[in-house]
């Protein structure tokens, strides 16, 4: 083994299977044992892009009587390669493999990315971890991938290695809806503009997220109005603003998203005021999904003005989603 091949054995890897039971550290990949179709990306999102993509996977794995494998990076690799350039979350870790879990795919792979793995040559991503790690037999990617040191690699050194180890290797055009390619990119901006019907339509779902709720600093409940504060939310795809909401499927409420500056907030945060529910979510983790943006965020005179306004949104919530 050569020098990345090296520093790639002592990486940690984040492997799920689709059993959806667990989430565990492993040394490396040994799990997947069998010939396999594989597809890699980030997949944030899993919108309907990612959906074209895996559904022709699976018809490929069929024709080759091949296992499924997604294999994608955690955290994103531009928070390792230029963190000024890193894009807003639409999924965290644990909602994209929930996501993924439901598209019938038999194993999926988060791969540590690190700036040790940035450093691995293309032709080594093919050998060491699609060929003998993940038994790579057949590859599926966009149109547009490139993977390796610098992004070196491309679709055609791709095909190159893998006629030479015996897999094969197809490239997919982009998924168009209408006029514009669904992509992560054009998700992540309609959201930033407070659209969410027309993100809704390229995600193929309503854009939801599931987050464990944590100590806030008690002002709601101070006013009458309690909110549940939702971890890991600083780095949102949302307009900063309030929403009607559903939570865990069956619950209505109003969310704010933003820096509070009624209060002087300086740290961007996710808070949800359920109606009619009373009980301790702490450490809970909640499904809130993104039905409607109301307004956007303002600073208020008073608290009294705030209140106001607030039972205002409260009303508009229960107009819309009763």
């Amino acid at each position: 083994m050569g020098k990345d091949s090296k520093a790639l054995e002592e990486m940690k890897t984040l492997s799920l299977k689709w059993n959806g039971e667990c989430i565990k550290k492993l040394e490396c990949i040994e799990e997947i044992l069998e010939p396999c179709a594989i597809t890699v990306g980030n997949f944030d999102g899993v919108h309907l892009g990612h959906r074209f993509l895996i559904d022709k996977l699976k018809e490929e794995a069929f024709a080759r009587n091949l296992k499924t494998v997604v294999l994608s990076f955690y955290p994103h690799p531009l928070k390792v390669l230029a963190p000024k350039q890193l894009p807003c979350e639409l999924t965290s870790l644990e909602e994209r493999a929930e996501l993924l879990a439901t598209l019938g795919v038999d194993y999926t792979v988060f791969l540590k990315f690190d700036e040790k793995f940035s450093l691995m040559r293309a032709e080594d991503f093919l050998l060491d971890i699609l060929y003998n790690r993940l038994k790579a037999r057949f590859l599926l990617v966009g149109y547009d991938w490139r993977f390796g040191y610098k992004r070196e690699g491309e679709i055609e050194l791709a095909k190159e290695v893998g006629q030479r180890l015996g897999f094969d290797v197809l490239s997919v055009e982009p998924f168009k809806l209408g006029q514009h390619v669904v992509s992560s990119t054009l998700i992540r901006r309609l959201l930033r503009e407070g659209r969410l019907e027309e993100a809704r339509n390229y995600l193929g779902r309503p854009y939801w997220i599931r987050r464990r709720v944590i100590k806030g600093d008690g002002r709601g409940t101070s006013i009458g109005v309690p909110t549940a504060n939702l971890e890991g939310t600083e780095n949102l795809c949302l307009k900063e603003g309030v929403y009607a909401v559903v939570v865990e499927e069956h619950l209505i409420g109003v969310a704010n998203y933003g820096y509070r500056p009624t209060f002087d907030g300086n740290k961007k945060v996710l808070e949800v005021h359920i109606l009619d529910f009373e009980g301790n979510l702490r450490n809970k983790k909640i499904k809130v999904e993104f039905v409607k943006f109301l307004r956007e965020e303002r600073k208020f005179d008073s608290v009294h003005e705030l209140l106001h306004q607030i039972h205002q949104d409260v009303a508009l919530a229960r107009s819309l989603l009763k």
